[in-house]
């Protein structure tokens, strides 16, 4: 048994990794080629071109044999011989600490084990599987919110369960082979990042389907929200936190034949599944009967790569089209109720973003970036149904449930925001001793409303500055144990207090303490 510890899936997540070698006749099979690729190399420097020649002829030979071997192997081996199995777990305490501008401190303890099972055989057939135990307790300093969903152990158990085919594995685990085309499936309860994630991040039920032909791969996705592990941008719909059903389906194409970059293209369309759910709101004072739906389509265009060997990017664009249901009070004047109408969505929102690398022994990195989404002054709330778009309007606000990292504090939505960051990140003293482990990052942010009238993901007063307050951020990551991290964040948002509502003014930060143990 050869056992090796690797990071896992998640940034907290350590693994140990148990695979069962493949047995002695392969071992030296890998052996006599590895020996033959240096001595070829070292001919190839010193004998001239007849050289060169022999010991290509050599490593085609030992390349067939290779294969042959391996095709002999896999086709008389047991299962237990071929299968790789990873398992593990990790267990790691928080505090967090939120300080909001409304006289609420919020304190927050979470106590979350996980444990997980990696199993692949043939390198084509791969199971996944994560259980999640967390538990939640919250206290309060000042006025304190009904928590009760919030508190205590916290749903669904089974967090990520999968399975995937790779067909190209197969073949290579068969023939030795690596063919130049692919058909690769992923299907069940997974983490879907769409892209880049502008306009996709969420726990899913879904089906991924990657079918490859050299330098383009077409990837097909079709799946529905995970409810309990889902926040809806809707935060008017009852359950927005709770049960968010939206059923995704959708292409992208990427091209990987430009060196150092890789273009893509898709189309992403959701359906509301909870669509015809009725409420009257606001809720518990006799409010208006409110109908949800809200279904919408996402054109992409975006690409990553490298401008040079220390300069690396990433850019996404996307319109957003479809329909929605308008407000149920009229916008004209007054708590007046009108007929809910279908309203159009046309919608933009981006963003972009470049990374310096110093490629130094601290791996010290700049990072520039910039989110842009448009917004509309015919809605009171970017997102929401009860209090959104009047009748009779256009609707230009950009909703998803995609994410980018637009701060610890704020994490304002796309919606009519202009959000630029600048980050660094190093490892101050990578020679050795304790410390060698250590990583300090600071980010700082600013935000702009593009549309001084129309609404962001958060409260603020209509008309005067655009600009509505900057941020920072610290991080410390610190693997100060084989099986211990560290990990520290600190956030405050400071507010233009122009656009802001009395009392909340203030600044407002954040504070998070982890510590991870990885078995």
């Amino acid at each position: 048994m050869q056992c090796i510890r690797e990071r896992g899936q998640d940034q907290d997540d350590s693994r140990v990794a148990c695979a069962m070698t493949l047995g002695v006749g392969w071992t030296l099979a890998a052996g006599a080629v590895l020996a033959a690729a240096t001595h070829t190399a070292a001919l190839a420097q010193g004998l001239g071109e007849g050289a060169i020649r022999t010991a290509e002829n050599l490593q085609r030979q030992l390349n067939f044999e290779d294969a042959q071997m391996r095709k002999a192997f896999f086709a008389g081996a047991p299962m237990s011989e071929r299968l790789a199995i990873d398992y593990g777990g990790t267990f790691r305490y928080a505090f967090n600490l939120i300080d909001q501008t409304n006289g609420i401190g919020q304190y927050l303890q979470q106590f979350d084990l996980r444990v997980f099972t990696d199993i692949e055989l043939d390198g084509a057939h791969r199971f996944y599987g994560r259980l999640r135990f967390l538990y939640d307790d919250w206290d309060f300093i000042g006025p304190s919110f009904n928590a009760q969903r919030d508190e205590g152990w916290q749903n669904p158990v089974a967090e990520l369960y999968w399975y995937q085919f790779d067909l190209a594995g197969l073949i290579e685990s068969q023939t030795g082979q690596k063919p130049d085309y692919n058909f690769n499936a992923k299907m069940g309860r997974q983490y879907v990042i769409w892209a880049q994630g502008g306009a996709l991040s969420d726990y899913m039920y879904a089906g991924l389907f990657e079918l490859s032909w050299r330098d383009i791969k077409a990837t097909v996705l079709i799946g529905e929200t995970a409810g309990a592990d889902t926040v809806d941008w809707d935060l008017s719909r009852p359950g927005y936190d709770s049960n968010t059903e939206r059923l995704y389906y959708g292409c992208k194409v990427e091209y990987s034949g430009i060196t150092g970059h890789r273009p893509f293209a898709y189309i992403l369309a959701q359906k509301d599944l909870n669509a015809g759910q009725v409420s009257d709101l606001p809720v518990g004072i006799g409010g208006y009967p409110t109908s949800f739906n809200y279904n919408s389509t996402y054109l992409g265009l975006g690409a990553t790569g490298a401008l040079s060997a220390e300069l690396v990017y990433r850019a996404e664009f996307m319109y957003e089209y479809g329909t929605t249901l308008s407000d149920p009070l009229s916008h004209s004047g007054g708590l007046v109720p009108v007929p809910q109408q279908d309203v159009n969505i046309s919608a933009l929102a981006g963003f972009g973003g470049v990374t310096w690398l110093a490629r130094d022994a601290s791996d010290t990195r700049l990072d520039f970036q910039i989110v842009a989404g448009s917004g509309s002054s015919a809605r009171l709330d970017s997102g929401n149904t009860f209090g959104g778009i009047a009748p009779n309007s256009l609707d230009t606000s950009f909703n998803s449930l995609g994410y980018v990292n637009t701060g610890l504090v704020l994490s304002p939505d796309f919606a009519n925001l202009l959000c630029p960051s600048v980050g660094a990140s190093t490892t101050p003293f990578p020679g050795g001793g304790a410390l060698r482990t250590m990583r300090l990052g600071i980010t700082a942010f600013a935000f702009a409303r593009l549309n001084t009238d129309a609404p962001l993901s958060f409260s603020t007063v209509p008309g005067g500055s655009n600009f509505v307050g900057s941020e920072i951020d610290f991080s410390v990551e610190w693997r100060f144990l084989s099986d211990m991290d560290l990990n520290l964040r600190y956030g405050m948002f400071l507010p233009n207090m122009e656009v802001f509502f009395p009392g909340q003014t203030e600044l407002q930060d954040l504070l998070y303490a982890g510590i991870t143990y990885a078995f």
